[in-house]
């Protein structure tokens, strides 16, 4: 199928346009996003995250341009995000190690370690857009407001998504 088709498909709401898309880039761009990561389940939800950003954002796209680099800018973009959120988390957790009392997480207290480790990890088990959301008004101090207008998302899908993420870590024992 031509690619301008397809996109002005997309922009008439064709879904059939949109499976196509998926068919033809899905598999490619999630190997790019794992190459990058190294993180598959992750590779596989930006590349999701990303073909509903082209579907929600459908009737902003050119025939002109090329639906595989702006995938590509999309996908590169998510990654990383992706990276620079797990690494700072991974800071997160050594500053806080360090602030607790102790130069290493080896030198603090078993259930130190442990609470530590229980956020993290559920800090990198989150979807990676409520991660994304939660880190940039934990870590950035943005208001929701902010965010959305980094994001291209409304006010109530970031509260929802803060709502989320502290109830993640709240069922793990961690508020």
């Amino acid at each position: 199928m031509d690619k301008a088709k397809l996109i002005a498909g997309l922009k008439q709401g064709d879904y059939g346009s949109y499976k196509t898309l998926f068919g033809l880039y899905y598999a490619r761009f999630v190997n790019f996003a794992h190459k990058l990561t190294g993180d598959r389940q992750a590779a596989k939800d930006l590349v999701q995250e990303a073909f509903m950003k082209v579907w929600i954002n459908r009737d902003k796209l050119n025939e002109a341009l090329s639906i595989d680099d702006y995938l590509f800018i999309i996908v590169k973009r998510a990654s990383i995000n992706f990276i620079r959120d797990r690494k700072f988390a991974e800071t997160l957790t050594l500053e806080l190690s360090e602030r607790i009392g102790g130069d290493a997480a080896s030198d603090l207290p078993a259930e130190t370690r442990d609470l530590i480790s229980s956020i993290r990890t559920c800090v990198d088990n989150m979807p990676p857009q409520r991660r994304k959301v939660f880190l940039m008004s934990r870590r950035e101090s943005l208001s929701n407001k902010e965010i959305a207008q980094k994001l291209s998302l409304s006010e109530k899908t970031v509260e929802r998504h803060i709502t989320l993420a502290l109830t993640d870590l709240k069922k793990n024992h961690l508020s």
